[in-house]
């Protein structure tokens, strides 16, 4: 605090603002610092990425297609699967666990779902997820997951109970926002484990899925090779340069002419293996390097995806089109999400504060997965919206109700909603039900219908424009209340830290309550939306 009081002092509020953009800064470094340590954790995950895209390929999956999208086939779905390992152990080498734990748990209950369907073995009356996750596979007949000793159901409970802001895996939160220069430490590496545990879980499914189609085709060889394929290994290849592969895809990022080139050639050396293992050719490329292969192709995907809605967009809106609309947006969601890390660890060192400072922590690192996920269309950037909207109404309930926060604090049952009511946010109850809906991925949620209720939240007279902007309008909303929420809890240690922080972000507190208002009526007006 005395820091930033310091650049207060000094530089007036751009100093706070040059604190936090300078915070962000280091955070990105510390990606490539760290990188050696991430990659042994999370490279090995990639393992199974070649053998199982190829297969997935064979059986008619378009692997051009944007990883974001599931596709309109089966073989498609599979991949698209393949694909969320990579998004996830991406967000892992980032070191945004609540990223990671999103994409790790959906894909946890999409292939539960499948799993169950084939089975039938159902979820039973009272019976907790927890519990009906461990049954279900451990049933006889079911594969064990290679490796995995860990029951999946406990697997999903500390998935989310990180989502909550709560549980076992919380220092990987804090590893993310508290000191952006402390490498991970053992501890931590053990805790990534469970994120990496899940997505073994989902690959041992999917190379199941495959294997069967491939036998429903006829093709019996492929279906004992797919069989065989082992999901993890150590890595025995690195990326030298993390940030042409891990940076977020900024318009600024995707135009440089440094970018393109790197990933194009890793995604041609992939093709060049798929090639000559179709052709029956021994490839030239060491199997080593094909796990980074995987990685650098998909990464290229997804930046040709980003380009062309880069310029869709600039057709779709002509005149209207912002050119520093989106790296705007992104730098408001730095000075968001920064602020948020930097009150957390102050409120962090009261023992009674405890609890708040959690809630902005997870802020904080939730809603820079939230935006790098839709800077690529990936709806799973909503999921992490989830975790935001939920940790930012339980800030605000300890900051304005502190008992009724120790009373809900004391229900380990307490859910998103009681948190939104408990910040007297009752009309926002379809904002946080949409968002949830992005944050499961079982077979029971229906994202395009949940991406309706916040296209019809927003506040716009073009409905056609609307249609394509209700993900955009949630992420602002969240960057704004976010915003509000840091403001009034850094006005505790001292208003001029909050004037300053409201200078920063140009937030009037009299209109942020009118827009806050004027979003709680819409949400309201409209909560007969469906959702499902």
């Amino acid at each position: 605090m005395a820091g930033f009081e310091a650049a207060l002092r000094d530089r007036g509020h751009d100093g706070i603002a040059e604190a936090l953009i300078a915070r962000h800064n280091q955070r990105m470094q510390r990606i490539v610092y760290s990188g050696q340590v991430m990659q042994s954790i999370g490279l090995p995950l990639l393992t199974s990425q070649f053998p199982m895209g190829l297969a997935a390929e064979e059986l008619g999956a378009d692997l051009g297609r944007p990883p974001f999208w599931s596709g309109p086939t089966w073989p498609d779905h599979l991949a698209w699967g393949l694909d969320s390992v990579i998004t996830a152990v991406r967000l892992m080498l980032c070191l945004q666990p609540i990223g990671a734990s999103i994409v790790a748990r959906t894909q946890l209950e999409r292939w539960s779902s499948n799993l169950q369907f084939n089975s039938g073995i159902d979820q039973q009356p009272g019976e907790s997820t927890v519990a009906w996750l461990n049954r279900l596979w451990a049933e006889p007949g079911v594969r064990p997951p290679d490796g995995v000793e860990t029951p999946v159901g406990e697997l999903f409970a500390d998935l989310s109970e990180l989502l909550h802001g709560r549980g076992r895996l919380m220092p990987l939160v804090w590893l993310d926002v508290a000191d952006v220069t402390e490498m991970p430490s053992s501890e931590h590496v053990q805790m990534l484990e469970a994120v990496g545990n899940a997505l073994i879980v989902s690959l041992s499914h999917i190379r199941t899925c495959l294997a069967t189609a491939a036998e429903q085709k006829g093709y019996e060889v492929l279906a004992e090779t797919i069989n065989r394929i082992r999901l993890v290994a150590p890595a025995r290849s690195w990326l030298p340069d993390l940030r042409t592969f891990l940076w977020p895809l900024l318009p600024m990022f995707i135009r440089q002419p440094g970018v393109e080139g790197p990933l194009g050639a890793m995604a041609t050396a992939h093709r060049r293996v798929i090639s000559a293992m179709q052709a029956g050719r021994e490839p030239a490329e060491p199997s080593e390097l094909w796990p980074a292969f995987s990685f650098g192709a998909h990464r290229f995907r997804a930046l040709l995806a980003a380009q062309h809605a880069y310029q869709w967009e600039r057709k779709l809106l002509g005149d209207r089109f912002e050119e520093q609309g989106v790296e705007n947006a992104f730098t408001r969601a730095v000075l968001a999400g920064e602020m948020a890390a930097v009150v957390a660890r102050w409120l962090r060192q009261d023992p009674d504060k405890r609890s708040p400072a959690d809630a902005l922590a997870v802020c904080a690192s939730g809603l820079r997965s939230a935006q790098w996920l839709w800077l690529e269309d990936d709806n799973r950037g909503m999921g992490c919206l989830r975790s935001v909207i939920e940790q930012v109404a339980r800030a605000r309930t300890w900051r304005l109700r502190p008992e009724r926060a120790r009373k809900t604090e004391a229900n380990p049952n307490c859910t998103p909603r009681d948190w939104i009511e408990g910040a007297g946010w009752r009309r926002l109850n379809l904002l946080n039900r949409a968002l949830g809906e992005f944050a499961h991925g079982s077979t029971k949620t229906n994202w395009n219908v949940a991406r309706n209720a916040l296209v019809a939240i927003q506040n716009t007279e073009d409905v056609e424009q609307a249609q394509y902007t209700g993900r955009t309008h949630a992420l602002t909303a969240m960057i704004f209340i976010l915003s509000v929420e840091c403001a009034a809890w850094a006005d505790t240690f001292g208003s001029h830290l909050g004037d300053a922080y409201r200078r920063v972000v140009r937030i009037d507190d009299a209109q942020a309550d009118q827009a806050i208002e004027a979003l709680l009526n819409r949400a309201w007006e409209k909560r007969q939306t469906p959702l499902r």
